[in-house]
């Protein structure tokens, strides 16, 4: 059985190591993977250079952690849609309604992938591999339920499926960075419903 102590020290380590995946996720997403150094890291999380290396080996180590959180919140709207066992229209109304929900609660998570997409296309192979996978997965499952529809009746059989995943891919990343963009100017709940009647709009027959 473990001693108090051990388990303070073990709950004071899981803080820190919070403290520095915040610290990291929040510094990626607003200056930049490239613009921000350990030192800024660790600054922002109020620990010693020394501390975020103790926890990780360097930058690419935090990201790829911030961005295996990122492919878990993923993960878990795309089973919720595959076991919910609704129509395929609904089980896209159950992911737009996630987007947006996440984008409110905990929108740098979601933003990570977007914006590293960009700052990583053609480099650090350990980083790129695990954006491919996120979006590879992200790309497969609006595939899914776009063959979904088709099969149910719901969706114009003339929708080619594969490019149809990506342009509502394209179209949920780009619903979020808008929402981020001009959150103080656009209403949460008419957003999605936009969001909605133009994904059905696109798909039904």
């Amino acid at each position: 059985m473990s001693s108090p102590n051990r388990r303070t020290n073990q709950d004071r380590r899981e803080h820190s190591i919070e403290q520095v995946l915040a610290a990291a996720l929040a510094l990626f997403v607003t200056r930049g993977y490239g613009a921000t150094s350990i030192d800024d890291i660790a600054s922002r999380a109020g620990l010693t250079k020394g501390a975020v290396y103790f926890y990780f080996k360097g930058k690419s180590a935090l990201l790829l952690a911030l961005l295996s959180q990122s492919t878990a919140l993923y993960e878990g709207i795309f089973e919720e849609m595959r076991d919910s066992g609704t129509p395929a229209s609904s089980q896209l109304e159950m992911f737009v309604e996630w987007a947006a929900g996440v984008g409110v609660e905990n929108n740098q998570l979601l933003l990570l992938p977007i914006l590293m997409s960009l700052e990583f296309y053609g480099q650090d192979q350990s980083v790129a591999e695990s954006l491919d996978l996120l979006y590879d997965q992200y790309h497969d499952e609006m595939e899914r339920v776009v063959r979904l529809g088709q099969e149910q009746g719901e969706f114009d059989d003339a929708l080619a499926p594969r490019e149809e995943a990506a342009v509502l891919v394209a179209f949920t990343d780009g619903m979020l960075l808008e929402w981020i963009r001009r959150s103080g100017r656009l209403d949460g709940k008419r957003l999605v419903q936009s969001a909605k009647a133009l994904i059905a709009g696109g798909l039904r027959k």
